[in-house]
């Protein structure tokens, strides 16, 4: 009871000091209601068209959940913080987060991102700052389409706003909620109380932005018109909704911010509690304001739901350098074969003589012994194939062998320096290094390809939640070659299991051994013979 009276107390004075949370949040939404003609389109969709072409550059990440470039956080907050990577709060309650923008905005499209900066500061103890000398910060840059990782990363992460479709306040809002940890509001715990996923309509192979997450939901109520949710018809394959809520069909709006309050500054509120010395209150230079001038206008998108604009940007799924899932998330892709990528060029060119030359650059992060086994998997195409691995000597297009978070890899050629992922704790492995370059040539997981409901049988309620779409059947190209269950690309029995049972059961008989290759099987190596040296 004395807590309850104090923090009254508390809210009471902070009141009387400035406006009330209700003004802050009544004055948000007035400033995001001034936009122009495309106001009606949902973020979703404007982010699916901005997306379409993401990752394709040198240095972007691959997409899953339409605009996140993340590859292990995929809840709204509770994995993310559980880990970590959450933005400090400093001594005096504020939660500073350092960012960049690149210098290749225009000064009005500068203005509305830092507007998108500074909106938070109206109503949380969020504050962005410009970057001095900091490890961590945000690095605000136009690559194809708009993305974030979720939650804070060492070093400088992109945050990416496409000059072309993703500078609009909301896309701002929407991307920097996604790197303070959220996720989007569709894919939480409890969505199923509130909405209904029509998978019917959904285009195929964007079932995925659709999955079903295990959240900490903050004690907030399901938000209807939070910023993070999708349109009632993202990634509709056929104008029909995609997402109905229920029980009257009708979207109830609430305020999206109180998620960030109760992240963010009800620790603030502990904090001044706890405190025998209150804060000074004293005029701060808006460091924002600084190196912007006064905000420039908002532009005409603002008003676009979040997931209008997602949907539309993020439209090309399936491009070189990056796979979008789940709407707006990037993440290490690869969801085809061989067809899929290579209908879009993404294989790497023949020479005249024959060959394939792949050059490559191997990051001095690992051991001589790693290095060595990196070297085998590369030099082994050379005995069964006409692609040839050659170390890197200022050509365009190269892979980049480095170690981070995890193995992965982007889905053939895409452009420049491409990465591919061989982490030194738990990747560096022959038969490992294989299958990232296969992926890095243009082939997909075994199990994905068009014609695997003949050989194996998926067991979706044995799948961890949310990890479905690691089981979606491709229409590919299978180069004329048999189903494989000894191919280096095929995942193993249990791969993402809940329950310790089988996610794939072969078929008809259920004893043959699948996903148990220590190198490249016959079919394997048939494959990128016919895909590159016929």
């Amino acid at each position: 009871m004395f807590l309850l009276v104090v923090v009254c107390l508390l809210l009471s004075s902070l009141q009387a000091q400035s406006r009330s949370i209700g003004d802050i949040l009544e004055k948000s939404n007035e400033e995001t209601e001034n936009s122009t003609e495309q106001d009606d389109i949902s973020v979703s969709a404007i982010i699916e068209r901005a997306n379409k072409y993401a990752g394709q550059r040198m240095n972007e990440p691959s997409i899953v959940f339409g605009d996140i470039a993340v590859a292990t956080n995929s809840e709204i907050t509770d994995p993310c913080t559980a880990y970590g990577c959450k933005w400090q709060r400093s001594q005096n309650g504020k939660v500073f987060v350092p960012f960049l923008i690149s210098g290749e905005y225009s000064s009005k499209e500068k203005n509305v991102i830092l507007q998108g900066l500074r909106s938070f500061e109206k109503s949380t103890c969020i504050r962005f700052r410009p970057r001095t000398e900091e490890r961590d910060y945000i690095n605000i840059q136009p690559n194809s389409g708009c993305y974030s990782f979720v939650g804070r990363r060492i070093g400088g992460q992109t945050v990416s706003l496409d000059r072309a479709g993703c500078i609009s306040l909301n896309i701002v809002q929407h991307e920097l909620l996604h790197a303070l940890g959220f996720h989007h509001e569709h894919n939480r715990s409890d969505r199923d109380n509130h909405v209904q996923i029509l998978f019917t309509n959904i285009i195929p192979g964007q079932e995925h932005n659709f999955g079903k997450i295990k959240t900490n939901n903050l004690k907030t109520a399901y938000d209807y018109s939070s910023v993070m949710h999708y349109g009632r018809f993202a990634f509709s394959k056929n104008r029909q909704p995609t997402i109905i809520p229920f029980p009257d069909g009708l979207f109830e709006p609430e305020q999206f911010l109180k998620k960030l309050f109760m992240m963010y500054l009800l620790v603030v509120i502990i904090s001044l509690l706890l405190s025998s010395v209150p804060a000074q209150s004293r005029p701060i230079e808006d460091p924002i304001e600084k190196i912007s001038g006064k905000a420039g206008n908002i532009t005409e998108k603002d008003h676009m739901p979040v997931s209008t604009i997602i949907e539309t940007n993020n439209a090309g799924q399936e491009i070189d350098g990056a796979l979008i899932m789940f709407g707006d998330i990037a993440v290490p892709k690869g969801f085809q074969n061989a067809d899929q990528c290579t209908s879009r060029g993404c294989k790497w060119e023949q020479s005249r003589d024959g060959k394939v030359y792949v050059p490559y650059v191997i990051a001095n992060q690992y051991s001589a012994n790693e290095r060595r086994v990196i070297e085998q998997g590369l030099q082994s195409f050379s005995a069964v194939s006409c692609i040839r691995f050659v170390p890197h000597e200022g050509q365009r297009d190269f892979l980049h062998i480095q170690s981070h978070a995890g193995c992965y890899s982007y889905l053939g050629r895409r452009g420049g320096g491409q990465i591919v992922s061989l982490q030194r704790r738990g990747c560096v492995y022959y038969y490992i290094v294989q299958h990232e370059l296969l992926h890095a040539l243009g082939f997909h997981h075994e199990q994905n390809r068009s014609d695997r409901d003949k050989h194996i049988r998926i067991v979706f309620e044995n799948i961890i939640p949310a990890q479905e779409h690691n089981f979606i059947k491709r229409p590919t190209n299978n180069l004329a070659t048999p189903y494989d269950y000894n191919s280096v690309m095929h995942y193993s029995r249990y791969a993402f299991s809940r329950n310790n049972e089988p996610t794939m059961i072969p078929i008809p008989d259920r004893n043959v051994a699948i996903g148990e290759a220590r190198s490249m099987s016959p079919n394997d190596i048939l494959r990128i013979n016919r895909l590159y040296c016929s």
